[in-house]
């Protein structure tokens, strides 16, 4: 009974803590960070204050108690750390833009700014793993002047919800385990034949486009050609593939342009399988469907003309339910709007 007390007493502490830890952590990530020094430090306090009380109760636990503790435990601490990080960026940066505007005319800097690589979140597609992982490893893993617990702050946060962030909960975000993160990533989604097979998979299970409009041919379009190319990048021979995959590819396209690229393929004396030259002819087909859909617009706005059917609509109404009223005219003749109908 002492212990259990002894362990509550703890836990009020500890969830003081964890209040100031979680309104430290709002107050950084709502900020634009140059003003921020205190917080990041305050906060820095509070998480070893924090991590000293957690040892403290886990030593008062069993070990069914102590696991399930433990990964609540690391949600505080992955959320804050990953503010912190973030909060530093911010001040570095406005601390190099200030410096850069306020530096003597006579200092030049002959360097050259890159363009920052935008890295997009990755959720556990497999398809989309090499393009982040590759963006990932250019900009933060091989980043000199970051720490190991730096890196894996980052690489944790570019985790959306999903597998990949589940796959890797379960860990510390410490410098000692960031390679540890990495292949259980790696392993997981860096399979090159994985990623290969999916590609095909899709490809090869293509179905007809439903609504054949300029647009949804357009994305078909696109998301083939991406497959395609992200194959080429792995190092495939797509034209190997074309016997199998330019007939499934055409058949998604409406049958008129499948007339076509068979009409087309025998005057220039093609293969029906040479993937290249489909993908080119699908291409300026798209393109063209596209330009046209743009022009019809542009001459025939679907409002106007249903504005206009409806006001025929209307008159046409007003004038035949009273063909002897005022709007009747001897001899079966009737005015409607800017036009004489005879009636015979």
């Amino acid at each position: 009974m002492a212990t259990d007390e002894n362990i509550n007493k703890l836990q009020r502490k500890r969830s003081t803590l964890r209040s100031k830890v979680t309104r430290l952590t709002g107050k950084l990530n709502g900020a634009d960070g140059i003003d921020k020094a205190f917080d990041v430090e305050l906060l820095e306090d509070t998480l070893q204050d924090l991590k000293l009380m957690n040892e403290t109760i886990h030593d008062l636990l069993n070990d069914e108690d102590y696991e399930r503790d433990t990964v609540d435990c690391e949600k505080y601490f992955d959320t804050a750390k990953l503010a912190i990080f973030n909060t530093k960026l911010k001040v570095s940066a406005n601390i190099n833009v200030s410096s850069s505007e306020f530096s003597p005319p006579s200092s030049i800097n002959t360097s050259v700014k890159l363009p920052t690589i935008k890295i997009n979140t990755f959720f556990g597609g497999i398809e989309e793993f090499p393009s982040f992982w590759e963006r990932f490893n250019s900009c933060i893993d091989s980043n000199a002047s970051l720490s190991l617990v730096d890196k894996h702050v980052f690489l944790r946060g570019y985790l959306e919800d999903g597998e990949a962030k589940r796959l890797v909960d379960g860990i510390s975000v410490i410098g000692d385990t960031y390679e540890t993160t990495k292949k259980l990533l790696e392993d997981k989604y860096g399979n090159k034949d994985r990623i290969i097979q999916s590609h095909l998979d899709y490809l090869e299970n293509l179905k007809p486009v439903q609504d054949p409009s300029p647009m949804e041919l357009n994305d078909l379009y696109i998301e083939c050609n991406r497959r395609l190319k992200a194959l080429n990048a792995l190092g495939e021979n797509t034209e190997a593939y074309g016997r199998i995959l330019a007939p499934k590819i055409i058949r998604a396209f409406p049958t008129e342009i499948s007339c076509r690229w068979i009409i087309y393929a025998k005057r220039e004396k093609l293969a029906e399988g040479n993937i290249t030259r489909l993908m080119q002819f699908l291409a300026e087909e798209v393109e063209g469907s596209v330009e046209a859909q743009k022009i019809r617009d542009t001459l025939f706005p679907d409002n106007i003309l249903k504005s206009s059917v409806e006001n025929f609509n209307i008159d046409s109404k007003l004038v035949s339910k009273n063909k002897n009223g005022p709007m009747a005219q001897p001899n079966g003749v009737i005015v409607l709007g800017l036009k004489t109908l005879q009636i015979t």
